[in-house]
């Protein structure tokens, strides 16, 4: 199970959630924190660097994430363009693009990144 999350007070980011169902050492789980802007990119071109990598896949309608993490395997997920499309209108609705950015916040930002 692939979940999406966002909280106002930190618009920039996206978290993932991926926990195996049912729960068991074998199957993948992990979490992870990219830019909302990188997850809108990833609609249009392959982004990502490091643990999250996105790769539009076009003709399937899917994005692919490719998701790793130090000692851990890494996975490919993939998601549906629409759900994601939905997901980031919606919080998009909340804070705009572009009218997230105070000093403060991106260095909040960044600090949670780095802790990944």
């Amino acid at each position: 199970m692939l979940r999406l999350g966002w909280r106002r007070d930190e618009p920039m980011a996206v978290q993932f959630t991926l926990r195996g169902i049912p729960d068991h050492p074998v199957l993948y789980w992990g979490d992870w924190a990219i830019l909302r802007d990188f997850l809108r990119y990833g609609l249009e071109e392959p982004t990502g660097d490091g643990d999250v990598r996105i790769t539009p896949e076009s003709p399937a309608g899917t994005i692919r994430l490719d998701l790793g993490s130090a000692g851990g395997r890494p996975c490919a997920v993939r998601l549906p363009m629409a759900t994601v499309r939905g997901f980031l209108a919606a919080t998009e609705a909340i804070v705009p693009s572009g009218e997230e950015a105070s000093e403060a916040l991106l260095e909040a930002l960044i600090e949670r990144l780095l802790q990944r």
